[in-house]
Parts: structure tokens; sequence; C-alpha cells
């Protein structure tokens, strides 16, 4: 349902945090999505706490924090969560600082170093306590080949998210599900963890990390498959932002009343600032 629509306003007030996705709402690609950029600062100057939540794991919070910075946005690395750093602290919680095969580009493994954990190189696949897949785009077949015989040795299968493509400037890419999807055929084994969007454990470890009252939390995004599908598994506010992979009638996919729809954020935040 349109954000503004008659009988429906907006129940999103300053005392929420939004939950904002990257790709798709902040850029697409090398391609920044200025009206979404110019209505975060305003929600920000407004009093909302802006928090920004990601499945891409190929960049680090710090290396995110200077990019959104490089476009006028105020964030630290605290205020981002990658997949990569869910993926990290969800491993270092299960079994402390493990010996990791990481398949996924420097974000990924900055994230695992910071956590604790052993990055193996690929030779080292064999002494693996965990494998963790992201989104690798220098994928070669003796990588794939290190995970896969990792994996069947016996390692815990992390993946960051199985999101199947990612929004571009000119459309979409092959997401890291793909990579996941690969493992688990030649592997014969499905993740035992999924840290990304929309595992509802994402709300509840952000929520009693940043001690955030869960209820009062609003997912921002461009897909329905994760970031919607996230806010009705959390029982949280969704915010669908068109700017992205998503259309309107997407949302058929899923019954879920609490999701709002607006063509940029810029209508978020004229009506409920």
């Amino acid at each position: 349902m349109s954000l503004g629509e008659a009988g429906r306003p907006c129940k999103i007030d300053q005392s929420y945090t939004l939950l904002i996705d990257l790709d798709g709402v902040m850029w697409l690609g090398s391609k920044p999505l200025w009206d979404n950029i110019e209505a975060v600062k305003m929600l920000s100057e407004k009093g909302y706490r802006i928090l920004f939540l990601t499945n891409n794991s190929t960049r680090s919070r710090r290396s995110y924090s200077d990019r959104l910075r490089s476009l006028g946005v105020s964030a630290d690395a605290g205020d981002i969560v990658t997949s990569g750093y869910l993926a990290s602290m969800w491993l270092a919680q299960k079994q402390g600082a493990s010996r990791v095969y990481a398949l996924g580009e420097e974000g990924l493994v900055e994230e695992l170093i910071l956590a604790g954990h052993r990055v193996l190189a690929m030779d080292e696949w064999q002494y693996s306590d965990a494998v963790v897949v992201g989104l690798d785009r220098g994928i070669s077949y003796p990588k794939l080949r290190a995970a896969a015989r990792a994996l069947i040795k016996g390692s815990l299968f992390i993946a960051t998210n199985t999101d199947h493509i990612l929004p571009v400037e000119d459309g979409a890419d092959p997401g890291a599900g793909c990579l996941v999807k690969a493992l688990e055929v030649a592997s014969g084994r499905n993740p035992d963890f999924i840290a990304g969007k929309p595992n509802p454990w994402v709300i509840s470890y952000i929520a009693d990390k940043l001690e955030i009252d869960r209820g009062r939390i609003a997912v921002v995004g461009d897909r329905v498959d994760t970031d919607m599908r996230l806010a009705a598994e959390a029982g949280v506010i969704g915010v669908l932002v068109l700017t992205g992979l998503a259309k309107t009638e997407d949302l058929k996919a899923i019954s879920y009343r609490d999701i709002y729809v607006v063509k940029t954020l810029k209508e978020l935040a004229w009506i409920c600032i």
C-alpha cells in the first residue's frame, strides 16, 4: 500500500530506527541515487536513527562508511551492518575464534579478521573449522573446489546470504546465492546458517547489540525477497523503495500488511517528517 494513502497515516515517527539497504537504495553499482541520499540526510537531521543494513559482503563496514561519507552521508562503521559482519559475529558466538576458509572478497575477509578468526589460504582448506561464503566476483574453479572439499570434510557451512542477483546500474549481476547453490550441489549439504536478510535473527542481533526497541524498527529496502520478507518474518514495519529491483506487484509473494511502498525515500521523508 502506498505511503500516505487515505486512512493510513505514517506510523514511522522519530522514535524509530531505520535499517536502510545500500544496493538499490543508496546506489546502483557506481551510480548514486541522489533522491534517496538527500532523503536520508533529511531524516537524520529530523532525529531518526539511521543504520545501514546490506547483504553485500564485498566491502567491510569501514569501506562502506568511507563510500557513504564521500556522498555526504554521515555514517561510522558502527552504523553499518553487513552480512559478512553478521556471519563473522555469529561464528564467534557459536564456537569462538575459528579457522575459516572464506569464499568472498576483501570486505568479508576484513570482517572475519576483526572478529578474531584466522582466514586460511586456499591450500589450507583441510584445516578449516568453517567455510564462509559471500559474493566473490573473482571466483575460480580452484577456489570453489577448496570450499567444496572443506565442506565435504565436515567444516561448518555459513552463507552470508543467498541473494540470486545483485542490482547494478545497468540491470542485475549474479549474487552470492549462485555460489552457495554451487557448493550445496558439490557438497550435498545445505548451509548450517544464513547470516543476512531475510533471517529474522538479524533484527534480534541488531536490537540486542545496539540496544534498540525492536518494536520501533523499520526495514527500508528495494527487494521483496530479502528486505520485505525480513520485515514480515521479524514482525516489524517494512518500506519498499522502487529504485532498485522490486515492483509493487512483487508484494503478492508475501502476505504482510505492515509494508509501505514509496517511489523514492523522499516520499517517506515528506510524509513522515
